[in-house]
C-alpha cells in the first residue's frame, strides 16, 4: 500500500442508532495540532485540499501529502489571521468561504449555480417548511453523475465548519480535517471513503438489540451526514420547537447545510464567486 493506508473501519454514530463500515484514511494530525496551528482554519483549509484535488482528478492524497495540505492550509490561515482588515471583519479568525476565495488562498473558484443550500428535515420546522431538503440536495448530486465524467468537488459548510465532499461514479469521498468530527477524541485529520464495499446498520425501533441493514454502497455517504451529523442537532431542535422555544436563527445556525460547487479558478481576479 505505500502511502495509501486506507483500512476499514467500523463508526457508531453519537446517538447510538446507527453503524457504519467503511474504508478510513487518517492524516498524522489534524488542524489543531500544535505541528499545525490551525485552531480555527477549516475555511482556508478546504480550499487548498480543493484545489489539490482539482490538480490531480485521479488520485487522492498520499499520507505526506495529506499531511502537508493540513501544514499549507494552516499556515495560509494565519497569515489571514495576520491581516487586521480581515481580523476586524471576523474578531474569532473563522474566516468564511468567500473572503478566503478573494483572498486567493488557492485558485479556486465556487458556481452559484451549481451549488445548494438546503437544510435537515426542514418538514418538521414551521419556519422551514417548502425549503430545499438535504435529500433534495443529495438527489440532485446523484441524477447529475451520468452527466459528469469530471469527478466533482463540493466545499461543504455546515454547523460552523467546512469540509470537502468528492464525488466520483464509483466512489464518494469526504475529506474532514477536524478529527472530532469523526468521533470523541479523534485527533486526526481524515478521508471517508464510501464505495461498493460500504454498508450501514440501525437498530429497530421495536427491538432496540437488533439491527436491520439501512443501506450499501455510495449510498451510506448520503445516510452518514444525516445520522452521524446532523442527528443529534435535529433530535434537539424538535424537542425545542415542541416546546416553542426554537428561534430561525437557531434553525438555520444548526440545520442549514452548503454545498459549494468548486472548480478552478481562470484568474487570480478579487471575484471568486460566480453567479
Amino acid at each position: 500500500k505505500g502511502e495509501y493506508w486506507w483500512e476499514v473501519k467500523e463508526l457508531v454514530s453519537r446517538n447510538g442508532g446507527a453503524r457504519l463500515k467503511a474504508q478510513v484514511f487518517f492524516a498524522s494530525f489534524d488542524q489543531r495540532s500544535e505541528r499545525a496551528a490551525g485552531e480555527s482554519a477549516c475555511t482556508a483549509l478546504v480550499a487548498v485540499i480543493a484545489h489539490r484535488l482539482h490538480s490531480n482528478h485521479a488520485s487522492m492524497p498520499t499520507r505526506p501529502e495529506f499531511d502537508n495540505l493540513i501544514t499549507q492550509g494552516s499556515s495560509e490561515w494565519r497569515k489571514l489571521c495576520s491581516n487586521t482588515a480581515y481580523t476586524n471583519a471576523f474578531p474569532d479568525k473563522h474566516f468564511d468561504l468567500e473572503t478566503v476565495l478573494k483572498a486567493d488562498v488557492r485558485p479556486v473558484t465556487v458556481s452559484h449555480e451549481k451549488s445548494f443550500t438546503g437544510f435537515f428535515s426542514p418538514d418538521k420546522f414551521e419556519c422551514l417548511k417548502g425549503a430545499m431538503s438535504f435529500d433534495e440536495i443529495w438527489n440532485e448530486i446523484k441524477s447529475s453523475e451520468t452527466n459528469n465524467c469530471q469527478p466533482r468537488v463540493y466545499i461543504i459548510s455546515w454547523n460552523d465548519h467546512f469540509f470537502v465532499l468528492k464525488v466520483e461514479s464509483k466512489a464518494y469521498y469526504i475529506i474532514n480535517t477536524l478529527g472530532e468530527r469523526l468521533f470523541e477524541g479523534c485527533k486526526q485529520a481524515y478521508m471517508l471513503k464510501f464505495d461498493d464495499s460500504s454498508l450501514m446498520y440501525g437498530k429497530k425501533k421495536k427491538k432496540k438489540d437488533d439491527e436491520m441493514a439501512i443501506c450499501s454502497g455510495k449510498e451510506c455517504c448520503r445516510e452518514y451526514i444525516k445520522r452521524f451529523l446532523a442527528a443529534i442537532a435535529v433530535e434537539e431542535l424538535e424537542e425545542e420547537e415542541k416546546k416553542g422555544r426554537v428561534s430561525a436563527f437557531t434553525l438555520h445556525q444548526r440545520l442549514q447545510i452548503d454545498f459549494h460547487y468548486s472548480s478552478f479558478s481562470s484568474a487570480t481576479s478579487s471575484s471568486h464567486f460566480f453567479f
